[in-house]
């Protein structure tokens, strides 16, 4: 019995063991790591999208308040993310450089200040609610407001569990991240509806089903690192002084925490302008084709995260033939998925925005933004993949290039001149060229990446940085 006991044991413990980040078989590995952090990715889609079905079931001006309180929540994430980015690409160096324990502690600060900011950020939330429900209409205030201060409490659970989730990808273990997040999403969609509709909740229900689910995800991650399952080990045994170590950590994440920033600063003033144009259903209308479009995007950036281990752990070994030879495989990968995303969304619209709404309006105005923010989408991967392998190669200034083109310095030009000429045709027209000039721009840095990767990968100067001077 004992035996039986400790085989089982044993099998449980090689199922959640990372993967080895130096294995040879590349493409098998790069699946085994991108496939479940796309599925873990997806599950969260889906369920961002089955949530805004249950509330549309309540009433437009419920989609409308959640739209409203989305690029708060954005913004605060948007500092979890950038930290979780850094810690996965500095702990993938240090464990390709062989230095686990440097790798613990890295990890160990940064879940420590993530959860603080977190805290803080939720004090601030219940304290100035009204300073920062920027855009809402008379109608939409209330409802968000109340949502608002429930889900403040879901804050620090939110960066821990993102700064989890990208350590686990980060020393190769994608598929706990990815069952984690399967549990965790899967919980809450479950509890949506008993909330919303059983026990009459409504907004309260999604809030509270939120944070439910999230305190079974940090659970199932407390487990895991308590009976010390992965690579790198979390401690406290840390002084005040080794804060310093958290400098690679931002610089590296801060072009996915300004990217998130103005992405939430975007999608405010989408909101708002498309509410200056047709109310509470072009509030609608908008949020059905953003919350879509994460459908699409989600997905290539979970591949790109369990590409982005691989990545790091061969630029810390100073590896160059691989780099190239990931990157390749991650352009095709990431490519042919954010290509079919965009080709179904654009050849059923209108079908997919009546799931959300009935309200004939609120699916005319989803039917024409989707068509404007999916056609650009097509260029995706190429944008995912060169941001990837610039975080990999420690290059924050190229990313931040890549980073905020699409949500920054293209759209907030083209939101200031074309819409009041051209209404709300200028805010659809701003959302299209601002992706597709992203896309373009991604693509002339990748061509000129690859092919510096692949004259450094044949010679020994393997300690040159491989990329063109050129390049962001």
């Amino acid at each position: 019995m004992n035996d039986m006991s400790e085989m089982s044991g044993s099998l449980r413990k090689r199922r959640l063991a990372p993967e080895d980040l130096a294995n040879p078989q590349l493409l098998r590995l790069l699946l085994r790591l991108g496939l479940p952090a796309m599925f873990g990715l997806s599950i969260n889609a889906a369920h961002h999208t089955i949530n805004m079905v249950f509330v549309g079931m309540i009433g437009e001006d419920q989609i409308a308040a959640i739209m409203i309180v989305l690029p708060i929540l954005m913004l605060i994430a948007a500092f979890g993310e950038g930290i979780g980015v850094g810690v996965a690409t500095e702990v993938g160096r240090m464990l390709g450089a062989g230095n686990r324990s440097r790798a613990g502690a890295i990890a160990s600060i940064s879940l420590a200040a993530g959860v603080a900011f977190g805290a803080a950020s939720a004090l601030a939330l219940v304290a100035f609610p009204d300073l920062l429900l920027f855009g809402a209409t008379p109608a939409i205030e209330p409802l968000a407001q109340h949502y608002l201060m429930i889900i403040a409490i879901s804050v620090p659970l939110t960066m821990a569990q993102i700064i989890l989730d990208f350590l686990a990808i980060a020393e190769g273990n994608a598929r706990f991240s990815m069952w984690t997040l399967v549990a965790c999403f899967a919980l809450n969609m479950i509890l949506d509806p008993i909330m919303i509709f059983g026990f009459g909740l409504g907004l309260e229900g999604v809030a509270i089903a939120t944070i439910l689910s999230q305190l079974v995800a940090l659970s199932i991650c407390g487990a895991y690192h308590i009976r010390r399952l992965g690579t790198v080990r979390l401690s406290l045994d840390w002084r005040l002084a080794d804060i310093r170590t958290l400098r690679p950590v931002l610089a590296v994440g801060a072009p996915t925490t300004l990217t998130s920033l103005t992405t939430a600063g975007a999608i405010a003033i989408m909101v708002s302008l498309a509410a200056t144009y047709h109310g509470e259903a072009g509030i609608a209308g908008i949020g059905i084709a953003l919350r879509l479009l994460a459908v699409g995007t989600l997905p290539v950036i979970g591949i790109s995260l369990g590409a982005q281990s691989i990545l790091s752990f061969a630029w810390g070994r100073g590896d160059m033939a691989r780099v190239l030879s990931a990157t390749r495989i991650l352009t095709a990968v990431t490519s042919a998925v954010s290509g079919t995303c965009g080709l179904t969304a654009l050849a059923f619209s209108k079908e997919l925005a009546s799931f959300f709404t009935n309200d004939a309006t609120a699916i005319g105005i989803a039917g024409q933004a989707i068509v404007a923010t999916h056609l650009p989408l097509l260029l995706f991967g190429l944008r995912q993949t060169v941001l990837i392998l610039f975080q990999a190669q420690g290059r924050p200034k190229a990313a931040v290039a890549i980073g905020l083109a699409q949500n920054g310095y293209l759209l907030f030009p083209l939101l200031a001149f074309l819409p009041p000429f051209f209404g709300f045709s200028g805010l659809l027209a701003a959302m299209f060229l601002a992706s597709a000039l992203t896309g373009l721009l991604s693509a002339v840095c990748l061509v000129r990446s690859l092919s510096a990767l692949r004259q450094r990968s044949t010679s020994r100067l393997t300690s040159i940085r491989p990329y063109p001077s050129f390049c962001p």
